[in-house]
């Protein structure tokens, strides 16, 4: 059975401001390597599925951009007249394969994720195309933290089997971003694993299961097939997958990662991923650092800093960002508000 791809291409990635702006979101940023972060997700899954059975969801105003970086990617982009979060995306995704290909199996995979290795990934997806034969799949994260700023899945313990040399579990269901107290137990109990936001089914037991389950966005499944999809979008609730989806099974299979992931969803975790100096500090530009230590500074221009710690210090001709590395969900607000307000940040 033909194993398609779908890289969802098309978040604001305003946590990255200002690097990541509207016309520039952070799936087309080189900030882990030489090569933006959607052109890595394609790499990753080339081998599984082949090329021509990569495909790209993203917003109608991104499009040109994503031709750009991935000029094989063809006719293959699903345009959506603009973002609603990633359960309209993967409903348009798939009303649109549905009717090219009839039967098919499907990865959805987010398009601005650090992945390494890529080879342990390609064995992981490919393991779950397998277990996608008999049901709906995703991948854990095995939490190395008490981590409030992910979802969580909880698995059955004790429900173990092997698919493909992976081990797969029963999931039980998700949680929502925790309290530090809830993720503090749920790391004690070791039944629970952080969401990664890859997801891989059989089209007729997704359809079969999102009009059992979710009648409601089943409804909305079929009127992108009859409607104006303008107005389809306009009256759609912004939602993600996992909560208009994923939420509403009563169990599905979840595997456990065997490579290193990160979704990049702040400065503070590109900061964790990148290599460091003997002080702990990431630097990329021409910057001099003094009595500073565990400071990620990112810059165009010269730069000096002294006597400070624990810092992301970003500059781009969009605009200079300082904080505390861990105050990501604070620039998430102040950056929404500001383009509601403007509408010229990213």
């Amino acid at each position: 059975m033909r194993k398609i791809a779908v890289l969802m291409g098309g978040g604001k990635g305003t946590r990255f401001w200002p690097m990541s702006v509207e016309a520039q979101p952070k799936q087309f940023l080189k900030i882990t390597s030489g090569k933006s972060m959607l052109q890595e997700t394609a790499e990753r899954i080339k081998p599984v599925v082949g090329e021509e059975n990569i495909w790209v969801v993203t917003t109608s105003s991104l499009a040109e951009r994503v031709k750009r970086e991935l000029p094989f990617i063809g006719d293959r982009i699903i345009e959506e007249p603009f973002g609603r979060n990633t359960a309209p995306a993967v409903l348009l995704s798939m009303r649109v394969l549905v009717e090219k290909y009839g039967d098919f199996n499907v990865a959805f995979l987010p398009a601005d994720h650090h992945i390494r290795p890529a080879e342990a990934f390609a064995h992981q997806v490919e393991a779950c195309f397998q277990a996608a034969r008999e049901e709906i799949v995703t991948i854990g994260i095995p939490p190395s933290r008490p981590e409030t700023g992910y979802g969580y899945i909880k698995v059955e313990k004790n429900s173990s089997r092997t698919i493909g040399g992976f081990t797969f579990y029963r999931a039980l269901g998700f949680t929502e971003k925790p309290s530090l107290e809830r993720a503090q137990e749920m790391l004690k109990e070791g039944n629970y694993f952080w969401n990664s936001g890859i997801f891989v089914w059989n089209a007729q037991i997704f359809l079969q299961k999102l009009a059992k389950f979710s009648p409601r966005f089943y409804n909305i499944y079929e009127e992108m097939g009859r409607r104006d999809l303008v107005e389809v979008y306009r009256r759609v609730e912004p939602m993600p997958i996992d909560k208009a989806f994923m939420e509403a099974l009563p169990y599905f299979l979840m595997s456990r990662a065997e490579f290193s992931w990160s979704d990049l969803g702040s400065w503070h975790s590109l900061w964790e991923v990148l290599e460091k100096d003997a002080r702990g500090n990431v630097i990329r530009g021409d910057a001099t650092l003094h009595e500073t230590e565990n400071t990620l500074v990112m810059t165009t221009k010269k730069t000096v800093v002294i006597g400070v710690d624990d810092l992301a210090i970003v500059e781009t001709p969009h605009g200079l960002l300082v904080m505390r590395r861990d105050a990501s969900p604070h620039l998430k607000k102040i950056i929404e508000k500001e383009v509601n307000k403007n509408d010229k940040m990213g």
